[in-house]
């Protein structure tokens, strides 16, 4: 945002943070009138900012040496205006070179400056040729932001050349370019800069709302700042926006007023749950704030949730804390280090600098895990938040070792995580329930924040600033964190055992879970090890695609499972939030007998729940049977669900999913192949081929790893074919 002779010249930044918050445009507007200044731009910031510019550098060598000279367009200065470099960017286009870098584009209203413009070979005004755009994104996922900003840049494109790009190009961080059509994203930005416009035009009073964008904007500070002034909503625990813009509806704006209330005072289109926990929650907080002292309250007991989540304690429990970089590896990420502590504070680390070291990591600390299982057959391995067991899953599905051994640890409920124990068994007077937060209660003071290393952010800032330069202080500093949290955590489970003793009627005893579950030494199932056992044969055969897709079915029902039981994890605020399921339902009502079956009416506060109708739903404690979706409206915030007449309707804190579809017969299918492929023959003449395609090679020109099936099966002279196009070494993708 800008103002260039007199006029407000906007850009494709300012139109992405616009649709995030619309009180930054406020702020952004501020700022350039009045010279109201914003806080300075922290390290996390100027981090990805960094890494940013570092990946276009390194995609700007990778088009150098493919195509040559690159013209580059020098940026505006008070030298030489925008203006002045759109018509040097015009002239370059004129030329037909194949590559223009920071091409400006500049109508008077809109300006910035793309990462490149690429030809291709589409006639326009310029002659046989045009030009598309791509900008750099250090992300692995193309967002919406990054295509909102490139469509902005193709509206001037388009005038400039006399047509229309017909795809706008986001180059990842793994090196990757992601086409996009312009056409689907064109009316959707046409919108979007009206919106913008009408805010800076009109003006019209906004206040700052905590949004996913806070955590990138250069004025957090202030508008934090402001919050505490002001008492907002926004400083209470777990406080949604619909949440608090339903509370300033009905004329409560502060902490201080919600804590003094009722449940039964607050608007009634927040769900009887949340009601009930907001007050709760503010009212431990503004106890704190009167009383200079922490509290907290234990919430009524649940089956198999909070308090009685705690398994038996054991002499072989385990504690796990990971640090990562989201942004290693060219924003894949790494898990840089996993600290694991036992019930006497002996304290293991295990480091990886690189994707083998990674690797190696993940393999060394399953085989603890399992090892320390075996010895110890009541043990459990003990985390505060779902970051450890997520983190497990991604790296053993990364590098395609010790899948089955860590499917088997989860099926065993031998992961406890010590923050779902906390959200559902207690309530506390901080503004978070970070761990940090909570050593308060059990430590008696909260972490000393003068150290390098105080949080995940400055774990994650102090490890790039080793890559760059590595100086082992660094990694001690880093590793003294680790090994804090992972203390922490111990005794953070010591003192929520003694929480658990205190439940009413503790004396008389409650059950704990997983006595008696699955041990560490049952054998894999016999049709897991016939699977194994024709994959090893098939990859002795010279077949190892073949072999690969063997437990192809199994392994890729394995994370849907895993959904599955996330889901148990979270309380009904969560649940609220999670796209996967739906949470803070009502009690049900009976509505009618439809044949066999009953329906079963539930209500909650609207939210997205990805539910198919006709398909089962399971309850998100038990994973029980909940009945068949009958018809659902999640913006209206309702679901019927069909059930048995013989069997009571469940009344559970929410429902999820029902897991994969079963592939039964699709996997013996591909082990029927496999089988006759060895025994040398195969049915109805199928000719099952096996090709490596490694990056960048193998594939012709612009072809996609499915065009080379259908090309190559097509090529196969009236025999059926099979065709499994398998991707890089290690990779696991075919």
């Amino acid at each position: 945002m800008q103002r260039i002779d007199g006029e407000l010249v906007l850009s494709p930044t300012d139109l992405t943070k616009h649709l995030g918050c619309g009180h930054i445009t406020t702020l952004d507007l501020l700022g350039l009138d009045d010279g109201a200044r914003a806080y300075a731009t922290d390290d996390a910031l100027q981090l990805i900012f960094d890494l940013g510019l570092a990946h276009e550098a390194a995609y700007l060598d990778y088009l150098r040496t493919r195509y040559g000279s690159i013209t580059t367009i020098l940026p505006p200065s008070p030298a030489v205006s925008r203006a002045q470099r759109e018509q040097e960017t015009l002239a370059a286009m004129r030329t037909g070179v194949q590559v223009i870098y920071q091409g400006t584009f500049y109508d008077r209203a809109w300006g910035g400056q793309a990462d490149f413009l690429v030809r291709v070979e589409t006639p326009s005004d310029l002659g046989a040729w045009s030009y598309e755009i791509q900008d750099t994104k250090l992300s692995r996922r193309l967002k919406v932001p990054a295509l909102l900003q490139m469509a902005t840049y193709a509206d001037r494109l388009a005038v400039l050349q006399g047509v229309a790009p017909e795809k706008l190009h986001v180059v990842t961080g793994d090196g990757d370019d992601r086409p996009w059509r312009l056409v689907d994203v064109s009316a959707f930005t046409r919108v979007a800069r009206a919106r913008l416009r009408t805010a800076v035009t009109e003006a019209p009073v906004t206040a700052p709302v905590p949004v996913p964008h806070c955590g990138q904007c250069r004025w957090i500070d202030r508008c934090e700042d402001q919050w505490r002034r002001e008492d907002d909503l926004s400083l209470v625990a777990s406080m949604r926006a619909d949440h608090r813009e339903a509370l300033r509806a009905g004329g409560i704006h502060t902490l201080d007023a919600l804590g003094r209330l009722t449940a039964g005072d607050l608007p009634r289109q927040i769900g009887r749950a949340s009601r009930e926990r907001l007050v709760h929650q503010a009212s431990l907080q503004l106890w704190e704030r009167e009383h200079k002292e922490p509290r907290f309250d234990l919430l009524p007991r649940v089956a198999d949730q909070g308090l009685l989540r705690l398994p038996t304690p054991d002499a072989g429990d385990l504690y796990l804390d990971f640090e990562g970089d989201p942004y290693a590896e060219n924003g894949q990420g790494r898990e840089y280090l996993a600290g694991i502590g036992d019930t006497a504070g002996v304290f293991t680390p295990l480091w990886a600098h690189s994707a083998e070291q990674e690797r190696q990591l993940t393999i060394d600390l399953v085989d603890l895990l399992l090892e320390r299982w075996k010895t110890h057959p009541a043990m459990h391995v003990y985390h505060y938040a779902p970051y450890e067991t997520s983190a497990l899953k991604r790296l053993t599905a990364r590098y395609c070792v010790r899948e089955e051994e860590l499917d088997q640890l989860l099926r065993g409920n031998r992961f406890v995580d010590l923050y779902a124990v906390v959200r559902q068994g207690l309530r506390i007077s901080k503004a978070s329930y970070s761990i940090k937060k909570m050593e308060a209660f059990y430590r008696g003071h909260t972490r000393d924040d003068t150290t390098d290393v105080t949080d995940a952010m400055s774990s994650v800032l102090a490890y790039e600033r080793w890559t760059v330069e590595p100086d082992q202080a660094i990694l001690d500093s880093i590793l003294a964190y680790n090994k804090d949290d992972v203390l922490s955590t111990l005794d953070l489970h010591v003192w929520l055992e003694h929480r658990r003793a205190e439940l009413p009627d503790a004396a008389g005893g409650y059950p704990r879970p997983g006595d008696g579950g699955v041990a560490a030494t049952d054998p894999p199932t016999e049709a897991v090890l016939a699977e194994l056992a024709l994959a090893d044969e098939l990859v002795a055969a010279g077949q190892p695609v073949l072999a690969a897709l063997v437990q192809w079915h199994r392994r890729e029902a394995k994370p849907a499972w895993w959904d599955v039981f996330r889901l148990k994890d979270l309380d009904s605020d969560a649940l609220v939030d999670d796209a996967s399921a739906v949470g803070d339902l009502s009690e049900p009502e009976y509505l009618d007998d439809v044949k066999l079956s009953k329906r079963w009416r539930y209500t909650f506060p609207p939210q997205d729940g990805k539910l198919e109708v006709g398909k089962a739903l399971l309850c998100v404690q038990t994973q029980a049977n909940g009945g068949t979706l009958d018809s659902f409206d999640g913006a209206a915030g309702w679901l019927v669900l069909k059930r048995s007449k013989k069997l009571e309707p469940l009344s559970p804190l929410g429902f999820g999913p029902p897991g994969p579809i079963s592939t039964d017969v699709l996997a013996a299918a591909i082990a029927q192949v496999g089988q006759q492929v060895l025994a040398g023959s195969s049915p109805l003449g199928l000719a099952v081929i096996n090709r490596q395609v490694p990056p960048g090679t193998g594939l012709r020109e612009g072809e996609t790893a499915r065009d080379a099936v259908l090309r190559v099966g097509l090529a196969l002279a009236g025999a059926p074919a099979v065709l499994a196009v398998q991707g890089p070494p290690g990779s696991g993708k075919t």
